[in-house]
């Protein structure tokens, strides 16, 4: 629609109607900005409603590494399936949740602290460091009071699975078969043909090939192709012709302030207790002189301070739960809490040091003011410059625009639907209806890497047959690749039917005339490197040999053939892991009825999920 006003409009009867058409759109969604994404239910379960902001702040972080790992290849198709399969894991979260709730499946604060202080990640000289816990949790978006509460529904979470596991069992006859066959050994040779060693002994005739064009005339077409003319407008080009005087960059200086601002620090010691009766107690000690120290040493519960005089190093604002960082930040230096109630449970913390923060000097920061600046005022031109583009590309023509905001045209090489060296939002955008049949402007394109482009059609070629001349060369490549995989075939079925029968002469007559020879590998398990991986699995897949060798002639893929003489088999003589083995075959049982609970769960459940909104 919007196009066919722009056809019949010109100036500013244009912009006045593309304005009206606009403003409704604009309107449909502005109650989400009022109301907040917390107010917006994307799902219930059972009443248990789910929030879009809590929804997207499972979604965005997982669509950000995804778009870092693909890049350019993220597409917004991407997104749709992204948001299904992170929908369907809260739901089983929250299913689960409800089940551990009525199992009254719980994490206490003691069990949290051991599973966290015990994670190697959060290590430093291979003991628990508060330090590193909170770096790591500031540097992926958690701050501790959310991890510890989302580690605690997993702990929780993982009871019901563990409860599973503790009453499945196996019988020691299941527990036997499985290691007989597990390490079972098998004696075996074996001939490989290739294919393409092969193909100057097969002759595709002219009138082959011919038949074949003719036959699969429909395979042989020269897709549609387009050569597009394109400007690119890059957040890099910009920066470049930002020029940075002192009183700009002071100016600058002064407004973000707090960006070169140290966090105001403190450091303290804690001492934590679950029963609110010892907590007094100890504090009693405390308050008439005792040993902050030795009293940490044996009262308290958080085993990553305890021996170290419970001290917890220097932290900032954000960083300790609620109530505890509220007196901390409270408290003068030397002084002595009173007990600080947490999900924990009861703290007494001693404040040792204030480091006030500070800001740094301009002359230290000048480089990264020099850097942040250009960036900040390359984005500003960014946004003008790409409101200035969008308004051309709706009124001019691309030599126009390229003119006007001084850009350089840039023309294509011919490329298909299938081309794979531009980017995929052009080559999607060159192939539209607005681009390739009515010939107009694309609209801008937000490629990666702030870079933005507009492009015009410049020429197209239809979809054509293609000449038997131009293909001959192809078909013949082709079919001589499939006579020389039907000759393989053919040797190696003859071998085997020869070998069945014991005629070994004949046998060596066809290795001789072929350049044949066996590849003698003796024992071998399943995990063995001896050979490559396809020709072991159809060694294992053979029946066991009775009397003599067993033949096979099997197909390798599309280019290679094998003969297999499998010749004997063994049970192993080592004694049945039976904890490890069993431990194996429960994990497997109790992860299959993990998966039939969660199924139904679900059609026990009144899942509500509202598309729409997510």
């Amino acid at each position: 629609m919007l196009s066919s006003i722009k056809n019949k409009t010109k100036g500013w009867l244009a912009y006045v109607i593309v304005g009206l058409i606009t403003i409704p759109f604009a309107l449909f969604g502005i109650g989400e900005y009022f109301t907040g994404a917390s107010n917006v239910v994307v799902a219930s379960i059972n009443d248990d409603k789910i929030s879009k902001e809590e929804f997207l702040a499972e979604f965005n972080p997982q669509k950000r590494r995804l778009q870092q790992k693909l890049d350019e290849k993220y597409d917004i198709e991407f997104d749709a399936v992204l948001k299904q399969s992170i929908i369907n894991q809260m739901v089983d979260k929250r299913l689960l949740n409800q089940l551990a709730e009525k199992m009254s499946h719980a994490t206490t604060a003691t069990e949290l602290n051991t599973i966290i202080q015990s994670n190697e990640l959060f290590a430093d000289q291979e003991k628990f460091s508060i330090d590193k816990y909170k770096q790591l949790l500031r540097l992926n978006g958690y701050t501790p009071a959310k991890y510890e509460s989302i580690k605690a529904q997993e702990l929780t979470q993982n009871q019901v699975k563990y409860n599973l596991l503790d009453s499945a069992f196996v019988l020691p006859s299941q527990l036997g078969r499985l290691h007989q066959l597990n390490y079972q050994q098998r004696k075996f040779s074996y001939i490989q043909l290739d294919a393409k060693d092969y193909t100057a002994k097969v002759n595709v005739d002219a009138q082959s090939v011919k038949d074949y064009f003719n036959n699969q005339k429909d395979s042989f077409f020269a897709p549609e192709q387009v050569k597009v003319q394109f400007v690119e407008l890059s957040l890099a080009e910009i920066a470049k012709k930002v020029s940075v005087n002192d009183d700009d960059l002071f100016n600058f200086y002064e407004d973000e302030q707090t960006r070169f601002t140290t966090d105001e620090e403190r450091q303290a010691q804690h001492i934590l207790i679950d029963d609110e009766k010892t907590a007094n107690e100890v504090l009693v000690l405390l308050n008439k002189g005792g040993d902050f120290a030795k009293l940490a040493a044996e009262y308290s519960q958080d085993t990553g301070s305890k021996d170290s005089a419970g001290d917890l190093g220097f932290f900032t604002r954000g960083v300790m739960v609620g109530a505890f960082e509220d007196s901390a930040f409270t408290m003068k230096e030397g002084e002595l809490s009173g007990l600080i109630k947490s999900e924990f449970g009861f703290h007494i913390i001693r404040l040792n040091k204030i480091k006030l923060g500070e800001v740094k000097p301009f002359d230290q920061v000048r480089s990264e003011l020099i850097e942040l600046y250009t960036q900040s005022q390359a984005q500003k031109d960014l946004y003008n410059l790409t409101e200035q583009m969008a308004n051309l590309a709706y009124e001019a023509n691309l030599e126009e625009l390229a003119g006007q905001m001084n850009l350089q045209l840039q023309t294509t090489d011919f490329i298909n639907r299938q081309n794979t060296q531009i980017d995929p939002k052009m080559l999607k955008a060159a192939f539209s209806n607005v681009v390739l049949n009515a010939n107009e402007n694309s609209e801008v394109l937000e490629l990666g890497g702030d870079r933005y482009v507009v492009l015009h059609l410049k020429e197209k070629l239809a979809q054509r047959q293609k000449t038997f001349n131009e293909v001959e060369s192809e078909i013949n490549t082709y079919l001589t690749s499939l006579l020389s995989k039907t000759f393989v075939d053919s040797i190696a079925a003859q071998i085997v039917k020869h070998a069945k029968v014991g005629d070994d002469k004949s046998i060596e007559s066809l290795m001789n005339k072929n350049s044949l020879s066996w590849n003698n590998v003796g024992w071998i398990g399943r995990d063995s490197n001896k050979a490559d991986a396809a020709i072991i699995d159809k060694v294992f897949a053979l029946a066991k040999p009775n009397n003599g060798s067993v033949f096979s002639a099997q197909s390798l893929g599309n280019q290679s053939a094998v003969v297999i003489d499998l010749s004997a088999l063994k049970a192993t003589s080592e004694k049945v892991p039976e904890q490890a083995l069993e431990n194996i075959l429960i994990g497997f049982e109790s992860n299959e009825i993990f998966v039939n609970i969660l199924q139904m769960l679900r059609k026990q459940a009144d899942i509500k999920i509202f598309n729409q909104s997510l």
